[in-house]
């Protein structure tokens, strides 16, 4: 179950790491005048708010701080991305009703009656199937743990 949350986590991180680049994107945009998008990048070198305002030294400097902070974010991600896929992998090499019902449960979010209706049993099941699941990997953990 511990592999679910994870994957969950690693995906809620994956989303803030893209935010995070936008934001990044907008600050150089605001201190170089280059705004990026879709791939392209237009606009014109050091005729930004930030060079008029604060001019163009503290603009180039503010421009390469948010270049190095855009490099680390994209590395990141990148790096977020290959663990999302190496883990799907071993997620969905996993066999059997209670692994589907957590991938359902922790990742998706769904509710027991949403996953009874995609999976075809009924809540009641599925309600019993996820604490059991929970039951078993939870006492599993806390003998680990006792070790």
């Amino acid at each position: 179950m511990e592999i679910m949350k994870n994957y969950s986590d690693i995906t809620v991180e994956i989303e803030l790491i893209k935010e995070q680049i936008k934001f990044t994107e907008w600050e150089l945009e605001y201190w170089f005048g280059i705004k990026f998008h879709d791939e392209n990048i237009d606009g014109i070198p050091l005729a930004s708010k930030g060079s008029f305002k604060y001019g163009t030294e503290t603009a180039l400097i503010q421009a390469q701080k948010k270049l190095t902070s855009l490099n680390k974010l994209y590395e990141q991600l990148e790096s977020y991305e290959s663990a999302k896929k190496k883990m799907d992998k071993l997620i969905h090499a996993l066999d059997g009703l209670e692994y589907k019902i957590a991938y359902k449960r922790i990742v998706e979010e769904k509710t027991h009656q949403e996953i009874a209706d995609e999976l075809g049993y009924t809540h009641d099941y599925i309600r019993k199937k996820w604490s059991n699941y929970q039951r078993t990997h939870i006492d599993n953990t806390e003998s680990i743990v006792k070790l």
